[in-house]
């Protein structure tokens, strides 16, 4: 009998739904809308929907999946599989889902932090194949990431470890979403880069990214590095900075972490030369030398299946 498993990634706009093998491989995938606004009990309707869709689209019986694994965003507590009221799932609080799947499909499940997930998959089946101390960072809307060391991965005290997007930059800077002032997510997050260019608009500065902006009118960090690649100074100068941003947070998680790698995925990458260089020299002017001698930076290479891949590798986890 081939060995499957279901890997589920959920986010406050859709659900990811995988089957896969042992070998990393995604033999059929589903994506549904998550709808969050209607709540947790449609939410977690359309959960088990996108289960049975995958289950069928694989032409395989619900017998033949021996785990499932499921990512979520925090805050969470991943040893009862409870969700604790996530800022993109509005209503969740204190929903016990592992159990509430478990009654449905009397399998071994894993209830576990999305960015930790995928950080998991990304260590087993992308870029951080082999490596033992591994870091996962995620750069687009916000920032996220997950820490492996030792081969295991970092979870903390209730599963909600290595939130790095919400480590201080600068506690006087602009307010995160979090709450806090100061975040890395609130200087360096595709939603930063875009808000930075909405402030030089406003006080005036000439350039041309108000001109390429999206049919509603919103100024995004693709419209920023479209600019910067018109050669618009604004744009250039923006960029810089979205470089020096990472390139120093960077030097805190090598610093906090030491990891051998730091795989960095998301929207962000999609961009990847036009920052990585001065992010680099940012990130080894500002860490220790002992941390980031050998510590290599590279662009993660599972892509947008990452959350889904992670998911199934915590399901894989629980039956090897």
């Amino acid at each position: 009998m081939v060995k499957l498993v279901v890997g589920l990634d959920l986010g406050g706009t859709k659900i990811a739904t995988c089957v896969m093998n042992e070998d990393g491989e995604i033999l059929k995938k589903v994506t549904l809308s998550t709808l969050a606004h209607e709540g947790p009990d449609a939410v977690i309707g359309r959960i088990i929907e996108s289960i049975y869709d995958v289950i069928r689209l694989a032409n395989i019986n619900k017998e033949d999946i021996l785990a499932i694994g499921v990512g979520v965003p925090g805050p969470l507590d991943s040893e009862k599989g409870l969700i604790k009221n996530p800022p993109n799932l509005p209503g969740w609080v204190e929903v016990p889902l592992r159990d509430i799947l478990y009654k449905e499909f009397k399998v071994p499940l894993a209830i576990e932090n999305d960015a930790n997930a995928a950080a998991l998959g990304e260590n087993i089946y992308g870029s951080g194949k082999g490596i033992k101390n591994f870091m996962y960072i995620t750069i687009s809307t916000g920032i996220g990431g997950g820490v492996v060391v030792n081969g295991k991965l970092l979870k903390g005290a209730s599963g909600n470890a290595a939130e790095i997007g919400h480590t201080t930059i600068n506690f006087e800077g602009p307010l995160c979403g979090c709450g806090n002032r100061g975040c890395w997510e609130a200087y360096a997050s595709g939603t930063a880069l875009a808000r930075f260019a909405r402030e030089g608009i406003k006080n005036g500065i000439k350039t041309i990214i108000k001109d390429i902006v999206d049919r509603e009118g919103h100024i995004k960090a693709e419209h920023v590095f479209t600019a910067a690649k018109q050669g618009d100074k604004f744009a250039k100068e923006l960029v810089d900075m979205e470089g020096f941003y990472l390139g120093v947070g960077l030097a805190n998680m090598a610093n906090s972490f030491n990891p051998n790698c730091i795989a960095i995925g998301g929207g962000i990458t999609n961009q990847w030369d036009m920052f990585y260089e001065h992010m680099i020299s940012i990130m080894q002017e500002r860490a220790l030398k002992a941390n980031v001698e050998g510590l290599k930076v590279v662009k993660a290479t599972l892509g947008p299946d990452v959350g889904v891949i992670g998911a199934a590798t915590l399901a894989w986890r629980l039956v090897q």
